[in-house]
């Protein structure tokens, strides 16, 4: 058992080539459980299957933030996506009552009223911003459920979410030749 899963955020804009190649090298940690994909990615038919062959050959969820509109969301992702990642609570009640009670779907809350909000429409799982390891403590301490450390960009980031019993550390891939040494890091550090 892991004290915490990693999972890697893709930024608006990246190169497919280029996260494949860093996705390669990092999805076979153990650690690694969920992908996260931004809003406004349009992938091309043959990268789109590369990317589900690898996550599905390592066992890692496609998770997919959308606003609260699934209007603007490719069908070709919504279909085979694992879950959703809401912006905040409005975009969460929007979702839920669109997809209904079968597809995850995780909400960004910035303080603990929003936070209480979520857990009771249905989120299933809540992330705090970068920083904000105080409201990831509080959260884990009192619900059961799992609470994501956001922006965690280096190993004291990762080893205070960590500390702050976050069950998620969502880390932003940053393509600066060092992903898959920070992830290995990172990931020693999740084991416990």
């Amino acid at each position: 058992m892991t004290a915490c899963d990693l999972y890697p955020v893709l930024p608006a804009g990246f190169s497919m080539e280029a996260a494949l190649g860093v996705l390669r090298d990092i999805l076979t940690l153990p650690a690694i459980t969920a992908l996260r994909l931004p809003f406004g990615w349009t992938p091309e038919k043959a990268q789109l299957s590369q990317l589900v062959d690898l996550l599905h050959a390592n066992g890692v969820a496609m998770i997919l933030e959308v606003p609260g509109s699934l209007s603007d969301v490719p069908k070709s992702l919504l279909g085979i996506c694992d879950g959703l990642h809401a912006g905040n609570v409005e975009e969460l009640v929007t979702l839920r009552g669109k997809v209904g009670s079968d597809m995850p779907i995780g909400c960004l809350c910035t303080n603990r009223d929003d936070a209480m909000k979520a857990g009771e429409s249905g989120a299933d799982y809540v992330a705090f911003p970068a920083g904000e390891l105080d409201l990831v403590k509080w959260w884990s301490s009192v619900m059961e459920l799992p609470g994501v450390a956001e922006g965690i960009m280096s190993t004291e980031d990762a080893s205070a979410g960590i500390a702050a019993t976050a069950d998620f550390l969502a880390i932003p891939l940053q393509f600066d030749g060092k992903d898959a040494e920070r992830f290995s890091a990172m990931a020693v550090l999740a084991a416990g």
